[in-house]
């Protein structure tokens, strides 16, 4: 497989500051070590354990030359920078005692037109702001400017560099919509629905990506590749922006290898919810050297963790997790999930993360009564996470299978460009199309970093909006039976909404 793209970037011309580049990403890749941005809401941007430090060196240039490409960062905080302000926030007494850091970006509505449009006159301020945890403060403050990045990069394009046009038109240059997830006539059909059937003959605004199984140029809806996009025709109500496939890093290929691992991790936490997959729990039998800092401060709250082995049919590792607090009245439970070639990188990660969603899903919000109505992730892992739920997750829970950590695959190459390779030839025997975008702005690039969403259509989605779980899509029944799982049809599907968080 050949990592190639339209542009380098050395080459790829300059963007419009505050809007995405319309190139693909480049050919080559920066040397400059970093750390992927991950996107889930309310979690701490994404760094491997084995490469963070425990604790920064003694003077200022040995900690910003232990940061690496994250010390760049810091250009973007500032009065008149991307995030006005960076700021720790405490832990919850008796919880693991990670550093967890927040930047806010204030009041995106006024910078970036869509973003007011989609908005639509509510206060989304902080809605957006990007968290990062960490062993050290110092690397934790650079982690959630990179988050920050991320999503102000998904956020913001120009929208004269889009094409309307119809599938139809388009035709073999356009992604296949009949390879999309799509929802059930019954979801469809549901007074509370927001999204319709795909449509080949409907007009919709589409942006260039690159298709790195095809190694080909290809049109993407841009309501799949962008946040804060409006849908401005009935044909692009197909789907509702997620930030499932964002990843930003140094390193282009990085970035490439986090984003894949996002889409496979969210296609795995919905077919455990939606088919009720019993995975075996991952038992502890070796803490890895690199792994022991994350495990001893985890195991200093009184949080108990449950890791089970959720890797499905495409034989990339991924871990799912249930943080189980009975005396926490707010938060009984709270699910948690991770893929990565090395599953020890990713119950580090999970440790660290669950520290920063665990601030995040104990501040009070407002919640829709009924679920139909829900529509963001602390919706339904809000009301998942009451105590008294706990009994809903007795099918991982109670199961009795195990499997040690030690017996896990381990699967990455070493290498950042060895990774993507190996990841883009599974998936693509699989069956699957992985299509990259650039989301790479002006503020991106100048301290370093590339944006990129990765899209693939045929694994099964993650959706926060409970009238639409795209119930419909063949993955959600095939995968299963591909693994020896009892197969639920729609009717049997979980019908509780989702907890991931």
């Amino acid at each position: 497989m050949t990592t190639r793209f339209a542009e380098s970037p050395d080459t790829a011309p300059d963007t419009t500051p505050g809007t995405a580049s319309d190139t693909t990403p480049g050919t080559d890749t920066d040397t400059t070590p970093g750390t992927a941005s991950d996107t889930t809401p309310g979690t701490a941007s994404d760094t491997a354990p084995d490469t963070a430090p425990d604790t920064a060196p003694g003077t200022d240039t040995d900690r910003r030359a232990s940061l690496g490409a994250l010390a760049e960062l810091d250009r973007l905080v500032g009065s008149y920078g991307m995030a006005s302000r960076v700021q720790q926030l405490p832990n919850h007494p008796g919880e693991p005692r990670f550093a967890i850091f927040t930047a806010s970006m204030g009041d995106l509505t006024a910078v970036a037109a869509n973003i007011a449009e989609s908005a639509a006159g509510s206060d989304i301020r902080g809605g957006m702001d990007g968290a990062g945890g960490g062993l050290d403060a110092e690397r934790a403050a650079r982690l959630c400017v990179a988050e920050s990045l991320e999503r102000y990069s998904s956020c913001v394009f120009d929208e004269s560099a889009l094409r309307w046009a119809t599938a139809e038109e388009l035709g073999d240059e356009a992604l296949d919509l009949g390879t999309v997830p799509r929802c059930a006539p019954r979801e469809l059909a549901h007074p509370r629905s927001i999204v319709t059937a795909p449509d080949p003959a409907g007009p919709m605004r589409w942006a260039r990506g690159w298709s790195l199984t095809g190694n080909r140029p290809v049109w993407v809806p841009a309501v799949m590749v962008w946040m804060h996009i409006k849908a401005k025709s009935a044909a692009e109500r197909f789907t509702s922006p997620i930030s499932t496939g964002c990843a930003a890093h140094s390193d282009l290929a990085a970035a490439l290898v986090g984003a894949i691992c996002e889409v496979v991790e969210r296609d795995s936490i919905a077919l455990t919810w939606l088919q009720r997959i019993p995975w075996p729990r991952i038992e502890l039998d070796e803490i890895p050297e690199r792994l022991a800092p994350y495990a001893e401060r985890h195991r200093a709250g009184h949080v108990r963790t449950l890791f089970f082995d959720a890797t499905t049919d495409l034989g990339i590792p991924t871990v799912y997790s249930i943080d189980l607090t009975p005396d926490n009245e707010v938060l009984g439970q709270l699910v948690m999930c991770n893929t990565d070639l090395d599953p020890v990188t990713s119950i580090g990660k999970i440790m660290r993360e669950s520290a920063s969603s665990r601030i995040a899903m104990q501040v009070p919000r407002p919640r829709p009564e009924n679920p139909d109505d829900f529509l963001n992730v602390f919706h339904g892992a809000s009301y998942m996470g009451a105590p008294e739920r706990v009994g809903d997750f007795a099918f991982l829970l109670d199961g009795a299978e195990r499997r040690p950590l030690s017996g896990m695959p381990r699967l990455s190459t070493g290498t950042a460009e060895g990774d993507l390779r190996l990841l883009v030839d599974r998936l693509g025997a699989a069956g699957c199309d992985v299509v990259a975008v650039e989301l790479t702005t002006d503020e991106a690039r100048d301290v370093g970093f590339r944006v990129v969403r990765v899209i693939i259509p045929q694994l099964m989605p993650l959706s926060f909006v409970h009238t639409a779980r795209y119930t419909a899509h063949p993955r959600l029944y095939e995968a299963p039976a591909r693994l020896g799982y009892p197969v639920h049809a729609e009717a049997d599907l979980n019908p509780l909404p989702q907890p991931f968080a």
